[in-house]
């Protein structure tokens, strides 16, 4: 797995709020401090967790050497996995990519690629 490289999934919607701005803080940075990540092998569950019933979501590729004195590595308390969050706003700079990406047939999302370095 990859460690250079990190996920977050918005939707185009809210993306498109923010990148004029050159920072990138959704609603729920107001609310929890941080910004959800994921890592490559993750990011297919918290997808299929977090945004089922979206149309379409946007997977932010987030390149980790801008922003790794503010990414910190806690447990979520429902799985008891550790997932990355981001403790600033995340610089439009560091997103390397924007990858839209519509659910199934059946609903789930299909993300499969590998971060393997």
């Amino acid at each position: 797995m990859r460690d250079d490289i990190l996920f977050h999934i918005t939707t185009r919607e809210e993306w498109k709020k923010h990148q004029n701005q050159g920072r990138y803080m959704p609603e729920s940075f107001d609310t929890e401090g941080f910004i959800h990540c994921s890592n490559g092998d993750k990011i297919e569950e918290t997808a299929n967790r977090f945004f089922s019933g979206y149309d379409k979501i946007l997977l932010l590729v987030i390149d980790v050497s801008t922003l790794i004195e503010n990414i910190k590595y806690e447990e979520d308390e429902e799985t008891g996995e550790k997932f990355p969050h981001l403790y600033a706003p995340l610089h439009t700079n560091a997103v390397i990519d924007k990858i839209e990406i519509a659910p199934e047939d059946n609903g789930k999302f299909n993300i499969s690629f590998t971060t393997e370095n």
